[in-house]
C-alpha cells in the first residue's frame, strides 16, 4: 500500500493514487489540518491483514465524519482530500533518518572523491644518478658503436680517435670488400729471372666512404691446375709501408699495385687474386 506523511505533524496517512491525481497530489492532514504534497514523502508499504482491516475502519470513520460536519473547513477556499491519521500498529517503522528527512525530501547529494595528492618531489641526489647513468650508458654506447659513428657523421671521428688512443682502441674505417673491385690484374714472368714473378693489379673502391685497404690472397697454379703456392700480400707489402694514421682508400679512387715475387722451384701457370679484409 502507499503511505505519506504530514510535513507539519509527521503523522502517517494511507493514501490512493486517485486522491494523489484529485489535486494534483495536494492533501490536508486529518491531525493537524496542514494542507502539504502528498507526493513529498510519498513510500510503498507491504500490506497486510491487521493493516487492511485498519485501515477500512478509519476509512468508514473519515466517511461518517465528512457526511456529519460536511462545513467544518468552509474557511478554506478549495475542497482538497482530507486524510486520516494511521494506527502506528498498522504501518511498520520508518527508519530514524526516513523520518527525520521527511521536510524535504531531497536527492542526497553525490560522493565527492578526493583529489589525489600530489606526488612528493623527487629528490636531488636522485636526478644527478639519474643523469649519470644515461651518461654512463652513452658512453658504453659510443664506444661500442665508435666505427659506425666515424663513418656517419666524419665530424666526429677526430674527436673518437683521440679518445681510443688514450684508451688504447682504435676506429676502424669502413671496410666492406663487396664495394672493392679488381679492375685488372697480370702475372708474368721477370726476364732473366726464373725463380720470379711480376704482379700488376689496380683495385677500386667503390664505396661512398674511405675504406681501409684490403689484404690480397694470391693462388699459383701449375699445368694439370693443381695448387702450387699460395700468398697473402697486407697492405705494408703492397704500399711498400704501413699504412699510416688516417691513410685509406678513398671513395672512388684506386691504387695501382706492382710485385715482384719468388716462385723458388715451382712454375706457375695460372693465379687467382682475391681480395678481402681479415
Amino acid at each position: 500500500m502507499l503511505v505519506t506523511t504530514c510535513t507539519n505533524c509527521l503523522a502517517r496517512f494511507r493514501v490512493t493514487p486517485q486522491q494523489l491525481n484529485a489535486k494534483q497530489g495536494q492533501v490536508r492532514c486529518g491531525r493537524c489540518g496542514k494542507v502539504f504534497s502528498g507526493f513529498e514523502a510519498l513510500e510503498r508499504v507491504p500490506d497486510d491483514d491487521t493493516g487492511s482491516r485498519l485501515l477500512a475502519a478509519r476509512e468508514a470513520a473519515e466517511a461518517a465524519a465528512r457526511q456529519a460536519a460536511p462545513a467544518s473547513r468552509t474557511h478554506v477556499s478549495e475542497e482538497l482530500p482530507e486524510l486520516e491519521a494511521l494506527d502506528a500498529s498498522a504501518v511498520p517503522a520508518a527508519p530514524a533518518q526516513a523520518a527525520a528527512n521527511v521536510r524535504r525530501a531531497a536527492p542526497a547529494p553525490e560522493p565527492v572523491e578526493p583529489e589525489p595528492e600530489p606526488p612528493p618531489p623527487v629528490s636531488r641526489a636522485w636526478s644527478f644518478g639519474v643523469v649519470l647513468l644515461v651518461l654512463v650508458l652513452g658512453c658504453e654506447a659510443a664506444y661500442a658503436f665508435r666505427a659506425p659513428l666515424a663513418q656517419r657523421y666524419p665530424p666526429l671521428r677526430p674527436w673518437l680517435e683521440s679518445v681510443c688512443a688514450r684508451i688504447g682502441c682504435a676506429v676502424r674505417w669502413s671496410h666492406d670488400e663487396r664495394l672493392l673491385k679488381l679492375e685488372e690484374s697480370e702475372l708474368l714472368e721477370v726476364p732473366g729471372k726464373a725463380d720470379e714473378i711480376s704482379l700488376a693489379a689496380r683495385i677500386r673502391n667503390l664505396a661512398a666512404v674511405p675504406q681501409e685497404y684490403p689484404d690480397l690472397e694470391l693462388t699459383l697454379t701449375d699445368f694439370a691446375g693443381q695448387l702450387s703456392a699460395r700468398r697473402v700480400l697486407r697492405p705494408a707489402e703492397y704500399l711498400g709501408h704501413a699504412p699510416g694514421r688516417g691513410e685509406v682508400l678513398a671513395a672512388g679512387a684506386e691504387v695501382s699495385i706492382q710485385l715482384r715475387l719468388a716462385t723458388g722451384k715451382s712454375k706457375p701457370t695460372g693465379y687467382e687474386l682475391l681480395l678481402f679484409y681479415p
